[in-house]
């Protein structure tokens, strides 16, 4: 089907100067999160001051990794020709163990098999030689 204007590819996040630090870190399967010099506080999505306290300084630290399912909601169509073509579309938002959610998509479990809560872990989708996602799977029991 010809969508003009549409994106048929998996629409990529561009490399901004304050995310530089997650996406190269994302390539080399490491989740990492900023944390503010002058508050503690943990933020998610990257930005460049703190979203706590509006300090300008941060720093990064690697995550643990572990996560819950804190909710999610399938798209269907009218979407994107990329997710169009995979609808319905699972879009999850899990909370990480340091605190901030992020939106993401699971991987290795269907849809109907989501519970509210349960543990997960990161893992990497490698979708070009330029762009690995952070993503996330069921936890091992």
């Amino acid at each position: 089907m010809d969508h003009p204007g549409m994106l048929a590819q998996r629409p990529l996040p561009a490399l901004e100067p304050h995310t530089e630090t997650y996406w190269k870190a994302a390539k080399n399967k490491k989740l990492m999160l900023q944390r503010c010099t002058t508050c503690s506080q943990v933020q998610f999505p990257p930005e460049r001051s703190c979203s706590h306290c509006g300090a300008p300084e941060t720093a990064w630290v690697e995550a643990s990794g572990r996560a819950t399912l804190y909710t999610w909601t399938l798209c269907h169509p009218p979407l994107l020709p990329y997710f169009a073509e995979r609808a319905p579309w699972p879009v999850v938002a899990v909370e990480l163990d340091e605190g901030p959610r992020m939106t993401t998509e699971l991987v290795g479990i269907d849809p109907d098999q989501y519970e509210i809560g349960m543990a997960l872990v990161v893992d990497f989708l490698d979708v070009d030689e330029d762009h690995t996602l952070v993503v996330f799977r069921p936890a091992a029991d």
